[in-house]
C-alpha cells in the first residue's frame, strides 16, 4: 500500500491559512516569512498560503 504525501492545514491568530507538507526534509513555520517562499492560492471561500515541499508534491497532486 502506497501512501500519500500529506498536508497540514492551520489558520493562523492573524487568520491566515497555511497548508505544510508533513514528513518534508525541511520544517516549515506557520508565517508568510518561512524559508521555503509560500505563495498564495485562491480556493473557494479565500486565499492559501501553500508551502512548498523539497519533493514537489505540489506540483503532482489533484487540488
Amino acid at each position: 500500500m502506497t501512501t500519500e504525501p500529506a498536508w497540514l492545514t492551520k489558520q493562523t491568530a492573524d487568520d491566515t491559512v497555511h497548508a505544510v507538507p508533513l514528513d518534508d526534509g525541511v520544517v516549515h513555520d506557520f508565517t508568510s516569512d518561512c524559508l521555503c517562499g509560500p505563495a498564495p492560492q485562491v480556493v473557494p471561500g479565500g486565499v492559501v498560503l501553500v508551502h512548498p515541499s523539497l519533493d514537489g508534491r505540489e506540483h503532482q497532486e489533484t487540488p
